[in-house]
């Protein structure tokens, strides 16, 4: 199979992912500034994990499209990669160390989980410059766009998977059939 078309696939699943994340959103019985800073949290891991990749694809099309692909051309796009990449991570780990001891648990989710996926993006982003420096090759850029989808589809099942709190809705007088 050809690279462009590894590069359509995973850029109409990643979209297919963020389309998931807001019927998540919607679904819930809280409107999103009602929720927990922890799943406003999640949330924006599930879209940035959706993003990221539908952006990595877009760049290996737009490669593609420009002509005969050289060599050097996926040093190019794994160079550019970090700078999506690194804010991200900063993103994650400030916000990881802002939650409250013991906050990422009774959320339903380990400090360790958050860490391990903390861990496992700065892996990506250090294989992206590996790449960018000797590797030059197809799988590495690719590799990156899976995980961050590996990423988003873990943080979609977590959203859909934890436990709502069901408030109780108050009853008024207006609709009683009374008066």
């Amino acid at each position: 199979m050809e690279p462009d078309r590894y590069f359509i696939a995973t850029a109409q699943i990643s979209l297919a992912i963020a389309g998931f994340a807001g019927i998540v959103a919607a679904y819930r019985n809280q409107s999103l500034h009602e929720r927990r800073e922890i799943v406003q949290f999640w949330l924006r891991l599930l879209l940035l994990n959706s993003i990221l990749p539908f952006t990595f694809s877009l760049a290996g099309i737009f490669f593609l499209a420009t002509g005969p692909h050289p060599v050097a051309g996926w040093r190019i796009l794994s160079g550019f990669a970090p700078i999506g990449l690194m804010p991200y991570a900063v993103m994650i780990i400030q916000r990881l160390r802002g939650f409250a001891p013991g906050a990422l648990s009774s959320a339903g989710s380990g400090p360790f989980t958050s860490y391990s996926l903390f861990l496992i993006l700065i892996a990506i982003c250090l294989l992206q410059v590996w790449n960018a420096g000797f590797g030059s090759a197809f799988w590495p850029y690719f590799g990156a766009i899976l995980a961050l989808m590996i990423g988003a589809i873990f943080q979609f099942v977590r959203l859909v998977l934890k436990p709502q709190r069901l408030e109780p809705v108050e009853v008024t007088d207006e609709y009683s059939e009374e008066g």
